[in-house]
C-alpha cells in the first residue's frame, strides 16, 4: 500500500458532475482531502457474494446471498469517524456536537448515563443518528468541494470493504479471534470481555488498535456498529446489484453493519444486517458511522 502526498493528489483531481477521478490512484492507495477529513483508501473493481451461505454459523434469514458487481473503484474511509473529525465538524456549526452529547448522558429509559465518555480523540464518535451522519457528509463535501462525492457507505459496500475479498465468516477465518479487535462475549448475549489483543472492557478502543484487513480498512468488525446509507429491507428482494443504496423498504429505519465492544459472534460476522434503528435515534453509545467517496 502507498500513500499519495496531498499536494500530488490533488494535481490530478479532476471535479466532474459530483465525481472525483484521480489518475494516479490505484486500489490500496489512499490519501486525505483535508487536516480533519477522514483518511480514504483505494477500494478495488470486483464482483463478490454478499450475504452468508447456508452452513454458516449462525447465520439469519435475512442474510440471502447475491451478487454484486462494482464496476469501478470506489474509497472508504480506513476507520469510522473518530472524536477529533466530528469536533472539526461541531467547530464549523455543521455538526449538532450539543445536542449528540445530551443524548449519550441520557440512557434510553430515561435515566442517567454514567458511563459515556471514555475519551476523545481517535476513538470513535458515537451516540449520532443516521442524520447526525448524514450532516457530517455535507460538511465534508463542502469543506472540500467534493459536490456530493462523500456519502455513507451502502450495505453492499460496507459488506464488500469488510471481507477484503474473502468469503469466510470472518476476513481472518471462521473462528472470532480477539486479536483483530474489540469484541463482546464469545457466548451469546451482550458483555465487554478483554482477550488478546482486545484489552478494553466495555468501552470502545481507539481506531487502528489492531491490524487491517487485506483492502487495508481498520475497526471493519467490532468496536462499534456503523450506519450505512440503505433503507432496510429484510430479503433483499429490491437490492440493488451494483453496489448502490438500497432506496425501498422502510427507510424511517436505516441499516447498520458490524458489531460492537458488547457484541457475541454471530454478531460480528462479515454478512450480519443489524437489526434496523429509527433513523433519528441518538444516544447510543456503541453506534457510529464511516464514509465513502465517490471515483470516477
Amino acid at each position: 500500500m502507498r500513500t499519495i502526498p496531498v499536494n500530488l493528489l490533488l494535481a490530478f483531481i479532476c471535479l466532474s458532475a459530483g465525481s472525483v477521478y484521480a489518475a494516479d490512484m490505484t486500489p490500496g492507495d489512499t490519501f486525505q482531502d483535508c487536516r480533519n477529513c477522514p483518511e480514504m483508501v483505494v477500494i478495488p473493481a470486483g464482483t463478490f457474494m454478499m450475504g452468508s451461505p447456508p452452513e454458516e454459523a449462525e447465520r439469519r434469514e435475512n442474510e440471502p446471498q447475491h451478487s454484486v458487481t462494482f464496476a469501478r473503484p470506489f474509497a472508504i474511509a480506513t476507520t469510522p469517524v473518530t472524536w477529533d473529525m466530528w469536533e472539526a465538524c461541531v467547530r464549523d456549526g455543521r455538526c449538532d456536537g450539543a445536542g449528540v452529547e445530551a443524548a449519550l448522558r441520557i440512557q434510553l429509559d430515561g435515566s442517567e448515563n454514567p458511563d459515556w465518555d471514555w475519551g476523545r480523540g481517535d476513538r470513535p464518535v458515537v451516540g449520532v443518528s443516521w442524520y447526525d451522519a448524514q450532516q457530517f457528509v455535507g460538511w465534508l463535501n463542502g469543506k472540500t468541494g467534493s459536490d456530493d462525492a462523500y456519502r455513507l457507505p451502502s450495505e453492499s459496500q460496507w459488506e464488500y470493504a469488510a471481507r477484503g475479498g474473502t468469503t469466510t465468516t470472518f476476513p481472518w477465518g471462521n473462528t472470532l479471534d480477539y486479536d483483530y479487535g474489540n469484541f463482546g462475549l464469545r457466548e451469546s448475549g451482550l458483555g465487554g470481555m478483554a482477550e488478546g489483543g482486545d484489552i478494553w472492557v466495555n468501552e470502545t478502543s481507539p481506531v487502528k488498535s489492531f491490524p487491517s484487513n487485506a483492502f487495508g480498512v481498520y475497526d471493519m468488525h467490532g468496536n462499534i456498529f456503523e450506519w450505512v446509507e440503505d433503507c432496510y429491507e429484510a430479503d433483499f428482494a429490491n437490492a440493488p446489484r451494483d453496489g448502490s443504496a438500497n432506496k425501498n423498504g422502510n427507510c424511517a429505519n436505516r441499516v447498520f453493519r458490524s458489531g460492537t465492544y458488547l457484541s457475541n459472534p454471530y454478531m460480528q460476522r462479515s454478512a450480519r444486517r443489524g437489526a434496523p434503528y429509527p433513523s433519528t435515534q441518538r444516544g447510543r453509545n456503541y453506534l457510529g458511522f464511516r464514509v465513502t467517496k465517490l471515483l470516477e
